[in-house]
């Protein structure tokens, strides 16, 4: 088969469709990700648990999708003859695309990108890092670096000498 057949652009428009199904699920599990750091910020957690299970749900759509997906793109990457099949990117199928084909696949692209950015900022914002505080934080560090950071309670500068791994800073 080559790619300009009939059956390779049909291939890629199989990609394109479970693209877009993958699309749909990660955007199910951004929803969920967000109703879940919502409901566990909340004094009241009595629906983390189903959200818990429609997590669950959707992360086995989306791992399903992305496993025709990576099938789909090995397929392509055997039929133009890469050593690595699986490892074959988007980039160099739009090569081979129509341009309907290559607009979609494009746009999606960009719409994983902000999925990935959103997804990145909520586990970036996690509620429960927000009760840490500074009084809470302490940093230890090894003997053989600590020497000169060291300081007694009153702030004055401890020797090396006595100190054990372990000791708050």
């Amino acid at each position: 088969m080559r790619p300009q057949s009939p059956e390779f652009q049909r291939l890629i428009a199989r990609l394109v469709e479970t693209l877009r199904e993958e699309l749909r699920q990660n955007q199910r599990l951004l929803e969920v990700v967000r109703r879940k750091k919502e409901a566990l910020a909340s004094p009241r957690r009595e629906s983390v648990e189903g959200l818990l299970r429609v997590e669950r749900e959707v992360i086995t759509n989306a791992v399903m999708m992305e496993r025709d997906r990576i099938a789909l793109v090995t397929e392509l990457g055997e039929i133009l003859g890469r050593s690595d099949p699986s490892r074959l990117r988007l980039a160099e199928v739009l090569l081979y695309a129509s341009s309907e084909d290559r607009d979609e696949i494009l746009d999606l692209r960009d719409d994983f990108r902000d999925i990935a950015d959103e997804l990145d900022d909520l586990a970036s914002s996690g509620c429960a890092f927000t009760r840490h505080r500074k009084e809470n934080v302490r940093l230890y560090v090894t003997p053989s670096r600590s020497r000169s950071l060291i300081r007694d309670t009153q702030g004055r500068a401890r020797t090396g000498a006595g100190v054990r791994p372990g000791d708050a800073v």
